[in-house]
């Protein structure tokens, strides 16, 4: 995507200005603690089948607010995310779709290592997140089964972060999120089948994924402002499929303390 390309190069440029020089920090210094809440737009596609084999797609705003904290020896976050749009759309039908995820993580610093001569400072740890979709379709039916479908996973996976202090007040970052073992439950058919709603998945049987790029500037001391992109991948596999994707933008605020 042009967004995509545009901050990506946007991240190049800071990199080619930096200066050669550059002071030795840790791990800790470089973590951005502090509230943030972020808003977000991006375009999203999902093909649920247990709806329609039909894609639908459209535009999905999302708000988020996240707690980080950097401990003696590790970093801590806890985060809660909201999306939903009465938009998506397959030609003239359209959904109403909703999304929310509850997070958690820790995150433990690796030893650093260098880019273009300057530090780059690594971090992973183990996670835990809550998913909820609901897809609910804008149109007149008889029967509350057909007009709406509902899944949700409770996964634990692993999170890493990457932090590349480019000047004193700029840094890029980079984070990946991946779900490996998730108790997933989902609407099913009872008049067609005795499926359960149930069941314990894997990594490629529920797969929730997002990968994130941004570049943050410190406004003040205690205040700083990211510019990101991210990319998230939600697929599960055990029931009537589902398959969602979304390219987003995000804008968020950083109160440090």
């Amino acid at each position: 995507m042009a967004t995509r390309s545009i901050l990506i190069g946007l991240m190049m440029l800071l990199f080619a200005g930096a200066s050669s020089g550059q002071d030795s920090l840790s791990h800790g210094a470089v973590f951005p603690g502090g509230i943030t809440v972020e808003y977000g737009l991006g375009k999203y596609s999902v093909r649920d089948e247990y709806i329609s084999g039909e894609k639908y797609s459209g535009t999905l705003p999302s708000l988020q607010v996240k707690w980080s904290r950097f401990h003696d020896t590790y970093g801590y976050y806890f985060g809660l995310e909201y999306r939903n749009s009465a938009r998506i759309e397959n030609y003239n039908v359209s959904a109403d779709i909703t999304q929310v995820s509850l997070s958690q993580g820790y995150l433990y610093p690796l030893t650093k290592t260098s880019l273009f001569s300057r530090d780059v400072y690594l971090l992973l740890g183990p996670s835990m997140e809550f998913y909820f979709f609901r897809n609910e379709q804008n149109i007149a039916v008889q029967g509350f089964d057909y007009s709406q479908s509902l899944a949700a996973l409770l996964s634990l996976g692993a999170t890493s972060e990457i932090v590349y202090p480019i000047r004193r007040r700029f840094q890029a970052e980079g984070s990946l999120r991946l779900s490996i073992l998730s108790m997933g439950v989902r609407m099913v058919d009872e008049e067609e089948d005795d499926e359960s709603p149930v069941r314990l998945l894997t990594l490629l049987s529920g797969t929730n994924a997002s990968l994130r790029l941004g570049v943050r500037y410190h406004l003040l001391s205690s205040l700083s402002s990211k510019l990101s992109y991210r990319f998230d991948v939600t697929r599960i596999s055990s029931w009537d499929p589902l398959l969602s994707a979304s390219d987003n933008v995000l804008l968020g605020l950083t109160y440090e303390f």
